[in-house]
């Protein structure tokens, strides 16, 4: 980073994020909860301090742009986003991203998800600063269950990552710390949780019952439960509709359970949104939100859903428990559609429990704000660099 005090008079650090995907602007064109992690830290992180992002080269930010403290420079090849797969394309993103790196004179380096981890370790010890990884999940072990034979990168370059001495893994979660700290007692951990700070959408109910489900189209996230389930309640609430915001390889199949299910006409697949304020008017309109997935690190959409107004539904598992603190929605049994079934009937047709939930999500919610996320995460890269 050649610049001393940037636009500001005074730059306490400059910190270098390393991201494989970054939104060509405010507009938050986001499709990931690590993409979104990235840009909202680095947003919080430039009030004060210096911010060099390096990013793949995409259609949608294919020249990189400078915004007060922080510029963004796209590196290697244009490439689409993907979320498995690509490993020529991943790999020259990664050594191009590298060798923009050592052009820097950064004081921490943080990498944001599997590829872009060794990265900011190499580029820390090659400029003398100090190596941070963000930390969604731990997947060590479970990279071709969860998506295929090309999880066999994700495998390789984790258990590099992992078995690098880092000077801080900063975990989105106590679940994400612990699966760090079961393998790896020596790591130095420390838990900040997502960033979620936006405005609720000022709209109305949908007239008729609804779910909105936000979700990437991949096995783990069990989204043919939710179909499933939608079957049944269907005989119910005539009117229900769901709505899929999402992509992935299972699109087509989901689309064919939802034929052979009946249900065609009341699941809507609206695929990719562009537009992240979109995605929130989906979820805000909804009466019930619906997580049925069985793998993340942290559950961030839960959380826009509860910021949203929206109770939700989602699976019983130790990271979306610890993000809602167990309000503001009801559990199930993973992979039990019949079980999520229940649930859903009980939040559809229940207002008081409804409102209640809808409370008790709106004062979780507040602690996740911008300067609350933004001021432990600061403290921690003070403390890294010895800048308190």
């Amino acid at each position: 980073m050649s610049r001393s005090t940037s636009h500001n008079s005074v730059i306490d650090m400059r910190i270098c994020i390393v991201t494989e995907y970054f939104p060509a602007g405010k507009k938050l064109d986001i499709r990931g909860g690590a993409e979104a992690c990235a840009f909202n830290e680095a947003l919080k992180l430039s009030e004060k301090h210096d911010v060099t992002v390096l990013t793949s080269r995409t259609p949608e930010n294919p020249d990189g742009y400078t915004s007060g403290n922080m510029d963004v420079i796209c590196c290697g090849p244009m490439r689409s986003y993907v979320q498995a797969g690509s490993i020529g394309e991943r790999l020259s993103f990664m050594l191009s991203a590298y060798r923009e790196g050592l052009k820097l004179e950064p004081d921490a380096v943080i990498g944001y998800n599997f590829i872009t981890h060794p990265v900011a370790w190499m580029i820390a010890g090659k400029t003398n600063a100090k190596a941070l990884a963000r930390y969604h999940d731990v997947w060590i072990g479970e990279w071709l269950r969860n998506i295929g034979f090309s999880g066999i990168l994700g495998e390789i370059l984790e258990r590099y990552t992992l078995s690098r001495r880092f000077d801080r893994m900063i975990a989105v979660s106590e679940y994400t710390a612990r699966k760090i700290l079961e393998r790896y007692p020596w790591q130095r951990v420390s838990v900040v949780h997502n960033m979620v700070d936006f405005s609720p959408p000022l709209v109305e109910k949908t007239p008729s019952p609804s779910i909105a489900c936000v979700s990437r189209l991949v096995e783990y996230k069990r989204v043919g439960d939710l179909i499933r389930a939608v079957s049944v309640l269907a005989e119910e609430f005539p009117d229900l509709k769901c709505r899929i915001i999402g992509t992935g390889p299972l699109e087509g199949e989901l689309q064919d359970i939802a034929a052979e299910l009946g249900v065609e006409d009341r699941v809507e697949f609206l695929g990719f949104v562009e537009k992240h304020e979109d995605v929130l008017r989906v979820i805000a309109e909804s009466w019930v939100f619906c997580l049925p997935s069985v793998v993340e690190g942290f559950g961030i959409v839960v959380v826009e859903a509860m910021g949203c107004g929206t109770p939700f539904v989602a699976s019983r598992i130790p990271p979306v428990m610890e993000a809602s603190r167990e309000m503001g929605g009801l559990f199930f049994e993973p992979c039990n559609w019949r079980d999520l079934t229940d649930k859903l009937r009980t939040l559809l047709s229940d207002n008081e429990l409804h409102g209640r939930l809808t409370k008790e999500a709106a004062d979780v919610f507040r602690d996740y704000s911008a300067d609350t996320i933004g001021k432990k995460l600061e403290e921690i890269l003070r403390e890294v660099t010895g800048s308190i």
